[in-house]
């Protein structure tokens, strides 16, 4: 005869909730960023890119709840740490991301990044001019020899090949944040290592 169990509460479990969910959000970055790289399909790509960047804010989202949900503060620290460096890795993320969700505000001018000193959005006026400095698209840009997908939305450009780089080493960040907080920790890096197959240092 079995042990009755327990049930699985979901509230118990937010931090590892957080962090499989950041794990499949870094996983549509990949595959977006592998079909832009290898398959030439360049009406797909436009297509998927902003979705790409959708993706980028709920790796970040992810990440967020699994700290919020941690216990120790070396935990909650190491991943205080990493989302700084993701934010560093990908600067303006977060405002792009504004950019293309909010688009029916952006196209009209009066987005939030637009009009910040009129605090209630049905005070500010629709301006052409802002529409069409926060326009957003899909491109390509050269490094040297090497082709590198890019998203610009208004002001802030982000570099598709970094964005997923920075998002894979967070949710590894995460993980290890997680073994941490369950006191089964590993070397720094050491997920990101075993993963991509790239020495530490």
């Amino acid at each position: 005869m079995s042990e009755a169990r327990d049930p699985w509460r979901p509230t118990e479990h937010g931090a590892n909730i957080g962090h499989s969910s950041a794990w499949a959000a870094h996983r549509k970055v990949a595959l977006d960023l592998h079909r832009m790289l290898n398959e030439g399909d360049q009406d797909r790509a436009l297509i998927d890119a902003p979705y790409t960047i959708m993706a980028l804010r709920h790796v970040l989202r992810g990440v967020e709840m699994t700290r919020e949900h941690l216990k120790s503060e070396a935990a909650r620290e190491l991943l205080g740490e990493a989302l700084a460096g993701f934010d560093r890795a990908v600067p303006g993320g977060k405002k792009a991301r504004d950019v293309i969700e909010h688009f029916d505000e952006y196209a009209m001018g009066v987005g939030n990044l637009q009009q910040p000193k009129v605090r209630a959005p049905r005070d500010r006026k629709p301006d052409d001019v802002l529409s069409e400095k926060y326009n957003h698209r899909f491109d390509w840009e050269r490094d040297g020899d090497e082709r590198r997908p890019v998203y610009i939305a208004g002001l802030y450009r982000v570099d598709l090949i970094a964005a997923e780089e920075a998002a894979f080493r967070l949710v590894c960040d995460a993980y290890e944040a997680l073994r941490l907080d369950e006191g089964n920790p590993v070397p720094r890096g050491w997920t990101y290592e075993v993963q991509r197959g790239t020495p530490r240092g």
